[in-house]
């Protein structure tokens, strides 16, 4: 089909090109006689004309030739050795199903397994002193390798490196409650008090923790969950629906049944991808 294509175009390309060559002959010639006025010159004139004659039988003759009789068409002619074998087939394939069976190690209602155990020490000097004087609320992991930790009894975040040693910090006003990865070195920490309530946005730069910009909300807020530019807060009773820049989308769920207590608390939120095992 493309072969046949591009032979076309060569031959229309062609005729296009001769009918453009006898058209600015005859045009050179036309003003050549319109410019003869001189009567002496009445030879030129006579020569000139016969000659515009013969330029215009050949474009009538050139014409009549190409175009006049010019009949094309394009068929499709299947090629009939396929239909033969395609008769010869018995079908076009078939689908065969493979059954694995999977052996479940240890307990078969256990998901998670503790493979080992080590404690670090993340407490400030400025800690409280209290036997609760560091209180690990929440934990992200950057695609860095860095762990932030979210301290709730010191009201601040941490900044951990890869080898779970304390490299910065950064207080917050109110009292951390949760916070999720935004961006691959930004996360969003829910900050819920008498006097402050919204969303905390922290960066980090070079090592360091900087408190970034606050979404400040009416409602309490708890659980947070970022997904595809969508930011997601909880209130206890209710689940909205906001944009990075703090705007409203919708509110997702509300129950007031019960207030932060029983099956009706929304604190916490999970988001689960599609996985294919």
């Amino acid at each position: 089909m493309k072969d046949n294509l591009t032979k076309l175009q060569a031959s229309l390309k062609s005729d296009v090109d001769k009918c453009a060559t006898l058209r600015d002959e005859l045009k050179q010639l036309g003003d050549a006689i319109q410019d003869i006025n001189d009567k002496s010159k009445r030879e030129l004139s006579f020569i000139a004309s016969i000659k515009c004659l013969d330029k215009i039988q050949q474009l009538e003759k050139y014409r009549k030739e190409n175009f006049a009789q010019l009949k094309s068409s394009i068929t499709f002619q299947p090629n009939s050795e396929i239909v033969q074998y395609l008769s010869k087939l018995s079908g076009l394939g078939r689908i065969e199903h493979y059954a694995q069976t999977l052996t479940v190690q240890g307990f078969p209602d256990q998901v998670i397994r503790i493979d080992g155990k080590s404690e670090y020490d993340v407490r400030l000097r400025n800690d409280s002193n209290n036997e609760f004087s560091c209180s690990i609320r929440d934990i992200c992991v950057l695609p860095s390798g860095e762990v932030l930790v979210l301290d709730d009894e010191n009201r601040n975040v941490k900044l951990l490196n890869q080898h779970y040693q304390l490299v910065s910090h950064c207080s917050v006003s109110g009292e951390p409650r949760f916070m999720c990865q935004i961006t691959s070195s930004e996360v969003g920490v829910t900050i819920s008090g008498i006097s402050c309530k919204g969303v905390q946005f922290i960066k980090v730069n070079n090592n360091q923790l900087v408190k970034d910009r606050m979404l400040e909300f009416q409602h309490c807020c708890f659980g947070i969950a970022f997904h595809q530019e969508d930011l997601f807060v909880t209130s206890g009773t209710e689940l909205y629906n906001y944009s990075l820049s703090g705007k409203l989308g919708s509110k997702l769920h509300e129950d007031n049944s019960n207030t932060l207590t029983g099956k009706n608390y929304i604190g916490f939120i999970f988001m689960i991808k599609n996985m294919s095992l």
